[in-house]
């Protein structure tokens, strides 16, 4: 009887180092507003994501952070609300990959969608230089509503993730100590395949700050950049 009690205890003292941990490296509250500005190539303002914390609770051994998002693109028309998951596990940080690429058709007269459906990044607590990253994959589906018409049209992975250098990082969001990072994509769709690589600053608690992507020529694709934090 004594050492279940011991192994009660245990349990309930290692979820709350979990969730200290991970409360001690996220700045997250709920309102929060992030924006990120996205550029092509040239380096012009293609459109803005703007971004709003709706809820931070700790489920099981996990801090859940859900995030709701809007568009507006160059010439001032916003798309539809996306909402989107952070979250963090004994300070190991992942980010919902099907963020990134979901979105849903602007003809609202058509109950058809693209549905992204994908691994979440891993962002290990403990990063060092030359550290190797798992790799991660999303699938894109166009369908209604009903999932089990929807089908598969293509896919993007994302691999060779690997921390190049710890280093400050300053913009006009703030400054940050951020870990440089390095990965390659192939984004296939059909007989189509298209391959690229990117660059990208992560910040602990908070997520990629900025990523640079490029073709597999190297040359300059877009970029994405966290442009204001308001809490």
């Amino acid at each position: 009887m004594k050492n279940k009690f011991l192994i009660v205890i245990f349990i309930c003292l290692s979820q709350i180092v979990i969730s200290q941990n991970c409360e001690a490296i996220s700045p997250y509250t709920e309102g929060m507003r992030l924006e990120y500005t996205n550029y092509n190539k040239k380096g012009k303002v293609k459109s803005v994501d703007n971004y709003v914390v709706t809820s931070v609770s700790t489920v099981n051994e996990a801090l859940i952070i859900e995030i709701e998002s809007t568009q507006k693109n160059d010439k001032n028309k916003e798309g539809v609300a996306r909402k989107d998951i952070l979250k963090c596990v004994d300070g190991n940080f992942y980010v919902d990959m099907s963020g990134y690429l979901a979105h849903q058709n602007d003809d609202q007269k058509s109950n058809l969608q693209v549905q992204a459906e994908g691994d979440f990044l891993e962002f290990p607590d403990e990063l060092t230089e030359n550290m190797e990253l798992k790799d991660a994959t999303i699938e894109l589906k166009i369908g209604s509503d009903d999932s089990a018409s929807s089908a598969s049209f293509a896919d993007m992975k994302v691999y060779n993730r690997k921390v190049v250098q710890n280093t400050s990082f300053k913009n006009q969001a703030g400054e940050f100590d951020a870990y440089k990072m390095t990965f390659d994509y192939i984004f296939t769709m059909g007989f189509i395949k298209m391959r690229g690589s990117g660059i990208e600053w992560y910040v602990k608690g908070i997520g990629i700050v900025k990523t640079e992507s490029y073709s597999k020529k190297g040359k300059l694709r877009w970029i994405r950049e966290l442009t204001k934090i308001n809490t």
